[in-house]
This record gives C-alpha cells, structure tokens and sequence, in this order.
C-alpha cells in the first residue's frame, strides 16, 4: 500500500487558493490537478465529487475537509492538498475548511484509500501538524511533513 507521502506531488499542493464555495474550492483543485494524466475524465470526476459532497459532506471539526470519490475514471489513486486563504463551508458543524485533501480513488482500491484517510485523520486531530500545515511556506513543506510519519 501507497503511503500518503507516496501519495502527495509537489504540482498537488497548492498553498493560499482562494473560493467562493466549497464547489468552486473542488472545481480548482480538480482543474489544477488535471495535467497529472490519473484522472481520465475531469469532467465525470468532478461531478462524481460534488455528488459525493452533495450526499454527505467531507468537512471535519478541525478545519479540514476530506472531499473525495470513488470512480471508473481515476486511473491510480490520486491526492491534492489546498490551503485555503479563507475558510469555506464543506459541512462541518463548527469549522469552515482551511486544509482540503482532495482524493479520487479507482473502485477497487478502496480499501487502501479507507487506511490512507485512516491515517489522515489521526494527523489532522494533532494541532501541531495542523499549525504546520497553515504555515507551509512552500509544497516542499507540506510533502515533508507528509514524509515524517
């Protein structure tokens, strides 16, 4: 199984976007990552996404969102992360999203899409590496902090 430092490029960590909802905040990121060839259909995807988002929402109550979807048209798994300059709603009860991780994963790797986001989360509930992320200067920051656990 792929580590979420595997997971992570520098062309994926796209630090201090800005969007108007967290639609727009998926567009972006999807639009960004399209270049990396995972993704067959941009399009296809970005719908199965807001669906996904739309039936329940990804946003945690640490500031993060974890949007995401399983589909035919996602080639490997792929990850991206944004930092948002202003938080936006992604359906948490108490924080607007700062830290999105943007999965898309094939149908039959779910099962190690569900131990990376596992792992995900236990780094999310640690404020400091939340702080880290906030702070990230530059991908190779975040790419590095990916590598440390």
């Amino acid at each position: 199984m792929q580590s979420l430092f595997d997971l992570i490029l520098p062309e994926n960590v796209f630090l201090d976007i800005s969007g108007k909802d967290k639609y727009d905040v998926i567009h972006q990121i999807i639009q960004r990552i399209r270049p990396q060839g995972a993704i067959l259909d941009p399009a296809a995807f970005e719908a199965e996404v807001v669906r996904r988002e739309q039936d329940i929402p990804t946003g945690l109550q640490m500031g993060a969102a974890l949007p995401h979807a399983r589909s035919k048209v996602v080639s490997q798994i792929v990850m991206a992360f944004a930092r948002l300059e202003v938080g936006v709603d992604f359906g948490a009860e108490t924080d607007k999203a700062r830290l999105i991780f943007l999965f898309g994963v094939p149908n039959d790797q779910i099962n190690d899409y569900l131990k990376l986001v596992a792992q995900l989360c236990r780094l999310l509930k640690q404020t400091s590496f939340r702080k880290k992320l906030l702070h990230a200067q530059q991908p190779a920051e975040v790419i590095e902090l990916l590598r440390k656990i």
